[in-house]
């Protein structure tokens, strides 16, 4: 017996029509309080031996400023999560380093963060944590707060990004409430202060300085890492020693040794880092690199950058070439700008939703949409 097909979700006429008047209603919005400095300028990137730079054009094919928002704040401002909760820069990125959109907190990493918030699918309590791609690393920086062993977040390697990252490692992380409201009340950025200068530009990479000190201390290390290159200074970074292992060497017992498990990540956070196709493969390497054999990858990627580029990535994923397995782990819808409908509306609208529609979704749809995926060995 032929099976059934599902019926592709659409929205109806009447439906279709509200959302065109309040789409109109919201450019008109944006447009009266935007102001035209805003929006990043695209940047050309030069070609490598007459090779196409994977990045070219990425700018204009990522409907940032399309229908719905897909990214929240804007470069050098400050991201506030949950008031007060977390407060993040943006990077104040220029030039070349605004292609890889580092300065902007994604709907994708508001997903994932409520993910941790929950800590069913995601439990980081006592793990290890890793985030590729971080930017601002709100997710990242979450679970420290909630409770994980210890957490590393990257991203690409240049110098605009990683000391954003680490300003907000040390805004959020090291620097004390009284030492906050000092600064704050003298006027100061926290990179003026003597603290910042002493810990911050510390080499973390020489054991025993106090970059290092106070890595460990607050469970979180900051690196720069361009992907599918060498991951050795992330797995360094990790405490060298479980608990178990350091009772186990106390009593007498074996010491895990330092290449195993011991020194890699239970969890991989990736939040909108599968835009660029080129780029799958050396993200997935160095996932592996550092995941344990129990470990897994958590996903989450807003369709603002189309369904095929997700396929490509999770049919790649579970090739031979890297044998991971792979769930849907839920089709997240959001709400528009200036969305009337209750989340019991939204709720059941999800549930009417199937992977096979995906490809048929309008603009619309697809920005205000995120995939959440769970991927293992």
């Amino acid at each position: 017996m032929a099976t059934k097909k599902s019926t592709p979700f659409v929205r109806t006429p009447a439906q279709q029509e509200a959302d065109q008047i309040k789409r109109l209603e919201r450019t008109q919005r944006r447009e009266q309080h935007t102001p035209s400095s805003s929006t990043p300028t695209s940047t050309s990137t030069s070609s490598v031996g007459g090779r196409r730079d994977f990045l070219d054009g990425f700018d204009q094919s990522i409907g940032l400023f399309g229908d719905s928002q897909v990214a929240n704040g804007e470069a050098g401002q400050i991201f506030d999560y949950q008031q007060g909760t977390l407060k993040l820069h943006l990077a104040n990125v220029a030039g070349g380093v605004v292609k890889f959109m580092s300065h902007y907190v994604w709907n994708a990493a508001l997903v994932m963060a409520d993910y941790i918030e929950a800590g069913d699918v995601v439990d980081i309590r006592g793990k290890r944590v890793i985030e590729f791609g971080a930017g601002a690393a709100l997710p990242g920086i979450l679970c420290v707060k909630r409770g994980a062993q210890f957490v590393t977040l990257t991203d690409y390697p240049d110098p605009a990004i990683v000391q954003n990252l680490e300003r907000n490692w040390f805004e959020n992380l090291v620097e004390s409430d009284q030492d906050k409201d000092l600064r704050r009340i003298a006027g100061s950025a926290s990179f003026d202060t003597e603290a910042y200068t002493e810990i911050v530009t510390s080499a973390p990479f020489v054991k025993g300085s106090r970059r290092n000190q106070e890595e460990q201390r607050v469970k979180c290390a900051v690196r720069g890492h361009a992907w599918g290159e060498n991951v050795q200074e992330m797995l360094d970074c990790l405490p060298s020693l479980t608990q178990d292992s350091e009772r186990a060497a106390g009593a007498g017992g074996v010491v895990t040794d330092n290449n195993n498990n011991n020194r890699r990540y239970d969890w991989v956070l990736l939040a909108d880092t599968l835009w660029v196709s080129e780029g799958h493969a050396d993200l997935l390497k160095s996932c592996l690199a550092v995941l344990n054999e129990q470990g897994k990858i958590f996903v989450c990627c807003g369709l603002h950058t189309g369904y095929n580029t997700v396929q490509r990535f999770m049919s790649l994923a579970t090739s031979p070439a890297f044998g991971l397995q792979s769930r849907l782990v839920e089709i997240r819808r959001l709400p528009l700008w200036g969305e009337t409908r209750s989340p019991e509306e939204l709720q059941k609208e999800k549930e009417l939703l199937k992977e096979d529609d995906l490809e048929q979704f309008s603009v619309e749809d697809r920005n205000r949409t995120v995939l959440v995926y769970e991927l293992w060995r």
